[in-house]
């Protein structure tokens, strides 16, 4: 982004290097300056060579003043080098003025006053604007004391020039505390506007990370019912339709084992169906710890499936963070629904453990096994197995034929972070 489309893009507050609010002052009071300066100069006195030269610095003042003038009205930035270009010609045409004329006795030195107000006003740097006041001082003494006519010491006229100097350090400080006040609340201003920027780039960083968060789970249960439930309702209604031709020829043996085969199959769908109703609802509400998932979801497994659970707890419970409950809450179910779509188990025990930093799982059935070398897919373990890794977890898992299925998870009690590459 160029230095000038960043300037526009910014408030005119922001911009330090920007002196439009401090030269609106400074042009207006140099307009009534010039005025007055060339009324004096011309009313009623002869031309001669002094009043041209003295006239054309004047003209030269114009020229400038209602060049920055201009910027101002346009919107256009005035930068450092104008507003230092300007103080420079406001007070050197002063000096040469008081110089070339009748020095002391010459009361154009009222022109310093706001001339050195109108450079003060650049600088928020006390030392400098002591600096410029103090050149300027220095000239005008010199003027008074070396040039005639002098000042008269009989008159006491070095009380006056004593006044005139220090007025025109007061007039300096003065202006020096209105710029370092107004830079501070500018500042002020641009900080406060910062905070503010990063605070809303905060809360739309959130409001899309939970966007995203929300699309994907959306995704997730889209998924698991068109996998789960929709694939065992359209199983369900297909055997249904098979009863119902079968009801027709005959009411013996072949129909009861068919409507037999069915009932774990709506068992299987109810479970699935009564996960996605109650779902992450306590978890979220910060309503249960994790012994309470297990044991409510422990009841849920037994009044669907007719199988007896039993749930022990080992170790202090303590609280984990969201995502490590959540992946506990997800991988517990699928363990649970893998028992009741492949096991044909008779019990089930489900071991919570709570360790030093760790959180272990382990659901365990006497139902009848499978090879682990020979294993088909469908059973999901894959996925349960990638969900514990992604949380910074491991998960384990034995079987054999008519030897039941033992699954034990162990999950970090922290949340990990994950690099972003």
């Amino acid at each position: 982004m160029s230095e000038a489309v960043e300037r526009n893009t910014l408030p005119t507050y922001a911009v330090f290097d920007d002196y439009r609010y401090t030269q609106r002052i400074a042009v207006v009071v140099r307009w009534f300056l010039l005025a007055a300066w060339l009324f004096v100069l011309n009313y009623r006195v002869e031309a001669d060579s002094t009043l041209f030269i003295l006239d054309g610095m004047g003209v030269a003042l114009i020229a400038v003043n209602g060049y920055v003038h201009w910027r101002l009205w346009r919107g256009r930035p005035v930068t450092r080098a104008y507003v230092l270009a300007l103080s420079i010609m406001d007070l050197s045409i002063i000096t040469a003025g008081i110089g070339i004329t009748s020095r002391f006795d010459n009361t154009f030195f009222v022109f310093y006053y706001p001339a050195l107000l109108g450079l003060s006003l650049v600088f928020s740097s006390r030392r400098l604007s002591f600096a410029a006041v103090t050149a300027v001082a220095a000239a005008y003494l010199a003027i008074s004391l070396a040039l005639d006519p002098g000042i008269s010491v009989e008159n006491r006229e070095e009380r006056v020039l004593t006044v005139r100097i220090v007025t025109m350090f007061a007039v300096v400080a003065a202006a020096n505390l209105m710029v370092r006040l107004e830079t501070s609340r500018r500042r002020e201003a641009v900080e406060a506007e910062r905070a503010r920027a990063q605070e809303n780039l905060e809360l739309q960083k959130k409001a899309q990370e939970a966007a995203l968060a929300a699309q994907e789970e959306r995704a997730r249960i889209a998924r698991e019912i068109h996998d789960g439930v929709a694939q065992s309702m359209y199983a369900l209604s297909l055997s249904l339709e098979t009863c119902a031709d079968l009801a027709e020829r005959e009411n013996g043996p072949v129909l009861r084992d068919r409507l037999q085969k069915l009932v774990p199959l709506a068992k299987k769908t109810l479970l699935e169906t009564r996960h996605y109703i109650y779902d992450l609802k306590p978890l979220l509400a910060g309503e249960s710890g994790l012994e309470a998932v297990a044991e409510n979801q422990a009841k849920e497994f037994e009044m669907v499936s007719g199988l007896p659970v039993s749930v022990s707890v080992q170790g202090e419970p303590f609280q984990v963070p969201m995502a490590v409950a959540t992946g506990f809450y997800r991988l517990l179910q699928e363990a649970l629904a893998n028992v009741l779509k492949h096991a044909r188990a008779s019990k089930v025990t489900v071991d919570l453990t709570f360790e030093p930093g760790l959180v272990r799982l382990t659901v365990r059935d006497d139902g009848a096994g499978f090879d682990v070398d020979n294993l088909r897919p469908g059973y999901g373990l894959d996925n349960m197995r990638d969900r514990a890794e992604e949380m910074g977890g491991t998960f384990e898992m034995t079987s054999a034929p008519d030897e039941g299925t033992c699954i034990s998870v162990a999950l970090p009690a922290q949340e990990v972070k994950h690099e972003v590459n």
